[in-house]
This record gives C-alpha cells, sequence and structure tokens, in this order.
C-alpha cells in the first residue's frame, strides 16, 4: 500500500478521536479548492473535507490539533493564531498538540500526497481551514449558550473565551458549553471575521514558547528520556557503498556504561535509505562517543571511492552537450537558436556552487521503542511518511501501529526531511528491545552525505543594437531530488523534477524575453543527496540574477531598470524591487569604496528583493548592509516572517561567503565548524527589512524566501566594486 492510502476508516478516526479528552471536538470541512470567498463571506455548508480539529475541554482549555512539525521557525504560533483569532481567544494560551493518528487521510499535505511539513507551505494551506474551524466552533458555542438563555444566538458575541449577552449582561466561559456544543448539529453557515476586526492576525510580534526556549526549559528531542533507555550513536560508511566486512568490538564492550554493539544494514534499495553502519549502544551519549572511538571496522571497497568533488563540475559541463543526458525543458518560447546569428552581443558564463551541509543546531536525534508489535517515535518527527516507512519495511509494523509523539525541533533545514535516521533508530530498537535514542554528533551530521547537491548552471544570453534582451538560456545542471517527493515524474509526459526547477519555471520565473529556454539537465554523481533549506531556488537565483546583471551591464543599462523592463504583468514583483532598491539608496551617490548589487525571485507565492552593500575598508572588503523588501501577502505573525527573514538572509550569507563541503577519494572532508565555516554573528551586517503585503487576505511562505537573492544581490555588489565578476561560491572578499 502506498503512502498515499489511508487504511483508517473516518469512523474509525471519529471514534478514537472521541476517547481522547471529554470535550468539545470540531471537526472543520472546506470544498475542494474552496474558501470564504472575501471578507466576512460566509463559509459553504456542503461536503466539507476534515482537515483538524479544535478542542474545548470542561475546563475552559482549547486546544488545537497540527499536524505540522515546527522546527523553530514559529508555525505552531501562526497556526494556532488563525483558530484563536476567530474563536476568540489568546493564541498563546492554545494548547498546541499534535494528532493522535498522524496518518488520517485529513492530514496529508494536498500538493505532496505525503504526511510532512515542508516547502513554506503550511500557514498558506492552513489559513483559511483553521480560521474556519475556529469560526465553526465559536458558532457552536454561542449557540449553545443561547439555548441555555433562551435568547437569538444572533444576540450573542465572544469576548476572550467567553459568550457574552450584552443585553442582559451575562456571560459564561466557553468550558462551561460543551457539553450541550458538543451535541449541536453543524452549523449551515459560519461567518468568518472581517479582517478590520482581526486582534491577532497580522498583528503578532513574539513566538510561542520563547520563555521556555530562552531559559532552557523547553523540551527538545534530545531531552526525552525514558526507562531502560539506551542511546546510540553509529559508525557509519564512510564512502557511499562501502560495506561492513568485519567488527571488532572487545574494546568498545569494556567501557563502561556500552550495552550492545549491533551492525546496521544498509537499504539502498530505498531511496533516501541508509547506509551501512555499526551502532554502539550505551547508557548515555558519552559512553556510547567513547565506545564508538574504540570500535574497529574494516570496510569493503567502494565504486564511489575514487570521486571528487572538484572534478565534477567538468562532467556536469560535459552532460549539457552530451545528447543520451536527460534533458527536461521547465520553460521555453520563441527560438533561442535562430537569434545567435543576429545578436549585436553575445553573452556566456557558467555558475557553480559546491555541496553544502544542513547543520541544524540541534543534530538530528530521534527515540523509538518498538513493544507489542508497535512502534513509537519521540522527536522531531518532520515526514510522518518517511517514519511510516521506515516501521513498515525495517521492522514490519501495520500503520496502525506506528505512533508519533511530536517535539518541537533546533532546527532542520532539510536535514530532518531525510529517512535514513529513521530506519536506524527503527532497526536499533527493534534489535535491542528497549527504548533507542539516535543521537548524531556534529561530524556525524558533517559526513552523512545527504546534503544539498552542488550544481553547475550554463546561461546564454543576446542583445540586440538596442540593448534589449533577445534570447536567454539557461542549462541547470543537478541531480534530481528524491522521486518519493514528486511521485512518478519519471513517466510524467514532461519528466519534471519540480525540485530541482525551482524558480525558473512559468508560475515563479521572473523575466519574459520573447525567446527563452530554461532546461533542467538530470547529472547523478552517485552520491546521496538530501533536501535543503531553499532547495534549488539557491543556484537557480544564484544563476539567473548574476546573469541579468551580467546582462544589463552588457547592453550598458542600469542593472535594476534592465529587470523591470524585462518584467511583464508582474505588479507585485516590479513593487518590491523598486521598494528595496529605494530604501537602499540605488542610484544616489556612494562613499568612494562602497558598490550596492541587487538580485531578486519569486517563490511560495511571495516576492522578495535584495540590495546588497558592499565596501573596502583598509583593504579589506566587507558586506555593510542588507536591504530587504518582502511581499508575502498577509503576514499572519509578522514578528515571525521577519525572524523567518532575518534568519534567510543569514542564511544567503552563508552560502555567498562560507558555505563549501568537499569530497575527495569519496570521503567528506569537512568534520565540524573549524573546518566548515559558517556565518557568525560577527559576519552579520545590518539588515533593513521592510513588510508590504501586496495580497492582504492571502499569506504567502516564507520560511525559504531569504536566502536565495543574497549571494547574487553581493556578488553583483563585489562586481561594482572591483570590477571582477565571481560566478561561483563561497565569493572572495579579499
Amino acid at each position: 500500500m502506498s503512502q498515499g492510502q489511508v487504511e483508517l476508516s473516518r469512523r474509525r478516526f471519529l471514534q478514537h478521536s472521541a476517547t481522547v479528552a471529554s470535550g468539545l471536538a470540531i471537526a472543520f470541512y472546506l470544498p475542494a479548492g474552496a474558501a470564504a470567498t472575501g471578507p466576512g463571506a460566509p463559509a459553504s455548508s456542503a461536503e466539507f473535507e476534515p482537515n483538524a480539529w479544535v478542542r474545548v475541554l470542561p475546563d475552559g482549555t482549547v486546544k488545537l490539533v497540527v499536524h505540522k512539525h515546527d522546527s523553530g521557525t514559529g508555525t505552531h504560533t501562526a497556526l494556532a493564531a488563525c483558530v484563536a483569532e476567530e474563536l476568540d481567544v489568546n493564541p498563546m494560551t492554545v494548547q498546541v498538540i499534535s494528532p493522535e493518528n498522524p496518518f488520517f487521510e485529513t492530514y496529508i499535505h494536498p500538493v505532496w500526497k505525503v504526511f510532512s511539513t515542508g516547502g513554506s507551505t503550511s500557514v498558506s494551506l492552513e489559513y483559511d481551514r483553521l480560521r474556519l474551524a475556529g469560526a465553526t466552533a465559536r458558532t457552536l458555542l454561542m449557540t449553545a449558550a443561547a439555548r441555555q438563555w433562551k435568547v437569538s444566538p444572533d444576540s450573542c458575541s465572544t469576548e476572550e473565551g467567553r459568550v457574552v449577552h450584552a443585553a442582559s449582561k451575562r456571560s459564561v466561559g466557553y468550558g462551561e458549553l460543551v457539553s450541550v456544543a458538543a451535541h449541536l448539529p453543524a452549523p449551515a453557515g459560519v461567518t468568518l471575521k472581517d479582517p478590520t476586526q482581526f486582534k491577532y492576525i497580522g498583528k503578532l510580534r513574539h513566538k510561542r514558547d520563547a520563555q521556555a526556549k530562552v531559559c532552557g526549559r523547553f523540551t527538545y528531542s534530545i531531552d526525552v528520556v525514558l526507562p531502560q533507555m539506551l542511546v546510540a550513536v553509529i559508525e557509519r560508511a564512510p564512502v557511499v557503498g562501502a560495506k561492513v566486512l568485519a567488527v571488532d568490538a572487545a574494546a568498545t564492550l569494556q567501557v563502561p556504561g556500552v550495552r550492545q554493539v549491533i551492525a546496521v544494514p544498509g537499504r539502498p534499495d530505498i531511496l533516501g535509505g541508509n547506509l551501512e553502519g555499526v551502532a554502539v549502544l550505551a547508557d548515555n551519549y558519552w559512553a556510547a562517543h567513547q565506545g564508538r572511538e574504540q570500535l574497529k571496522v574494516q570496510w569493503s571497497d567502494s565504486p564511489l571511492a575514487g570521486f571528487d568533488s572538484d572534478e565534477l563540475a567538468k562532467a556536469q559541463a560535459a552532460a549539457i552537450d552530451d545528447p543520451h543526458a536527460q534533458r527536461v525543458t521547465a520553460m521555453a518560447a520563441g527560438d533561442v537558436n535562430a537569434q545567435w546569428p543576429h545578436a549585436a552581443k553575445r553573452l556566456e558564463a557558467d555558475y557553480r556552487m559546491p555541496y553544502k551541509v544542513q547543520n541544524p543546531l540541534e543534530p538530528i536525534c530521534i527515540t523509538a521503542q518498538v513493544k507489542d508489535n508497535a512502534i513509537t517515535y519521540w522527536g522531531g518527527v518532520q515526514v510522518p511518511s518517511s517514519a511510516l516507512e521506515a516501521a513498515q519495511t525495517v521492522c514490519r509494523i501495520a500503520r496502525d501501529k506506528v505512533i508519533i509523539n511530536e517535539l518541537v525541533s533546533g532546527g532542520s533545514f532539510g536535514a530532518r526531511e531525510a529517512k535514513y535516521w529513521l530506519f536506524e533508530v527503527a532497526y536499533l530498537a527493534q534489535q535491542a528491545r528497549v527504548p533507542v535514542k539516535l543521537m548524531n554528533s556534529r561530524e556525524d551530521e558533517m559526513r552523512a552525505l545527504f546534503m544539498h547537491p552542488a550544481t553547475l548552471h550554463r546561461a546564454k544570453g543576446a542583445l540586440d543594437a538596442q540593448g534589449r534582451l533577445t534570447a536567454l538560456q539557461l542549462n541547470a545542471v543537478s541531480p534530481a531530488s528524491p522521486e518519493q517527493w514528486e511521485p512518478g515524474y519519471f513517466e510524467r509526459p514532461d519528466k519534471m523534477d519540480y525540485s530541482t526547477t525551482e524558480a525558473i519555471t512559468a508560475w515563479d520565473f521572473a523575466y519574459r524575453p520573447a525567446n527563452l529556454d530554461l532546461v533542467w539537465v538530470r547529472h547523478e554523481s552517485q552520491v546521496p543527496s538530501g533536501w535543503y533549506r531553499s532547495v534549488s531556488f539557491i543556484p537557480n537565483v544564484f544563476a539567473v540574477e548574476s546573469f541579468m546583471d551580467e546582462l544589463a551591464h552588457g547592453a550598458g543599462q542600469d542593472p535594476l531598470a534592465f529587470r523591470l523592463a524585462n518584467m511583464q504583468e508582474r505588479p507585485r514583483h516590479v513593487a518590491v524591487l523598486k521598494s528595496a532598491a529605494e530604501r537602499a539608496g540605488w542610484g544616489q551617490p556612494l562613499p568612494d569604496g562602497t558598490a550596492l548589487g541587487i538580485a531578486t525571485n519569486q517563490g511560495y507565492s511571495s516576492f522578495i528583493a535584495v540590495v546588497a552593500r558592499v565596501a573596502k575598508k583598509d583593504g579589506v572588503i566587507c558586506v555593510e548592509k542588507l536591504t530587504c523588501v518582502v511581499d508575502c501577502g498577509l503576514a499572519v505573525s509578522p514578528g515571525g516572517v521577519e525572524e523567518q527573514i532575518y534568519g534567510g538572509l543569514m542564511w544567503g550569507l552563508g552560502h555567498a561567503l562560507f558555505d563549501r563541503l568537499d569530497i575527495k577519494a569519496g570521503r567528506v572532508v569537512q568534520s565540524n565548524f573549524h573546518d566548515y565555516r559558517v556565518a557568525r554573528m560577527s559576519d552579520m551586517p545590518e539588515v533593513d527589512i521592510l513588510l508590504v503585503e501586496g495580497e492582504p487576505g492571502k499569506p504567502g511562505g516564507v520560511g525559504e524566501l531569504g536566502s536565495p537573492p543574497v549571494a547574487p544581490a553581493i556578488a553583483n555588489a563585489l562586481f561594482n566594486l572591483t570590477g571582477v565578476r565571481q560566478r561561483s561560491t563561497p565569493l572572495a572578499l579579499g
């Protein structure tokens, strides 16, 4: 049975949910593809599809069941606000809990058809449905109070968790109404608030649980402790494809606290599955780590033992002209080849980005227990479908016997979308017969190999005698993303892997020359790749925005004006570009030794423009300031959006100046932050962020929006300062 199929019936799920807590559970529904049609518009009453649950308990507690993972991004804060706004309760008092059955059809991602969080989609996809859930609960509670008072529900209102009847000056708490409200029929229709009445949506400045996190009281995956639990670390294959030939664990088993040594089989048959390894299980992490230091493992040879990342660009360049390479057109118009002979000026350039690793602050950590033919996970499980796949594939455990105790994680950046660690912990928990907490060290994270792939982009453009862009061609060379995320794309007529063509497809590519040819060239290196914050937006935007700058200079035009001249019918995009340029002082006199560079992109139904200011002082170049204007439509939690954008800018600064992971002889060279430089607080320039609402009634995504334009903006600024064009990252400031 595929991941998208559902074994649990709706009736059975309702019965299960009813046993969870006494009180009022509200299922809410929307017709497929429908939503409230405008401010104050009544919701449809026909064929609503369940999406989530609101629970109001007799003590007045309000609980929101959220099926989205929060990796510190504030997702739970924004989703709680959507319900709380319509329910008329303070969102910071709403308890956010994970679903008892994470695999109910309600919780499947409507686009990806798996149970997952990612792609900056959580708030934008859930906004209407969660508001409707809160409004439905509020309507039922008001109806219950009106019956109790024998008045019209229309004469009642709500305020901070209470139903109020102003005429008689009576009020009652929600908790006192649940016994009546729980037996009322679903309302035929509910009215959503007019946005002018919002108290929380668009006004929140702080995240949930911020104080507990700052004070160290918040519980993360690494804090899980269970009776009889063992902590596991794994010595994984140093080269992809290497197998365990022999293990000498004698010295390891002499380390105090070490209890077991277990060989972990690899699952190369599963896309994204784990490599072979040997696990050391102990009473605590330090004992397990010390035991692994004493472990002696003999590994087989591997076909990838000769792989060198420095040589990869040559192979990628060769793939562009290889007639047998898989080429997929992402976007096309006119005939670019017909334009080359007639161009007044032709430009061509290659852009490269190296391998990069996610490095979340909290390394991968997950606890699992296999007992009574069931498996229970504790931790930040961003992709429940992968946990389910691990349980079914490794342990042969049935779908309805998989339990996930979801915790907020200390960052992900794509690391927790990998599945190898879920396969490993499931296997170890089954073999050890006790709860097992699997913990990665920073070195383990660095060498796990499920990182962002290295890429090469070849761009070619034609300008006429007036400096107009007449043709643009781009060959984007990269491996495919894991097929499970784009099911069946090899069989689809377009053979498109949309996770590799972000920013170069019709819905998010900014420019419209008459002749256009944007192509994904698939090239596999056999090095496993993984998810990474902003995914293919990062290299695609770097190439496009760097080349647009080169074309502008080749045409003798201002880079901002050149971009605007090649945008058609994109008012929101034009607005952020103009606003960012104006705020940064574009076109105004600059101090000597100072220069600006600009870049932009659209993604996740949001728009962003970044202007970088660089300066040379005492012979040293630094990034002085990043000016950023974002149009994400409605910012449900403006404080959270600004934090996400700030973090994205910092992430992008890392891409631009530091991030680089090398592979020599099939082995990762870097091991920790001493040789894999990351952006530090001292590296951050002045940052100016402005949020605008180009479409006030609809939120867009922001979690992955901020980083892609930073590297090209800095590269373009460096060219304006030095006259030297840099086409690969990390960029040199010297």
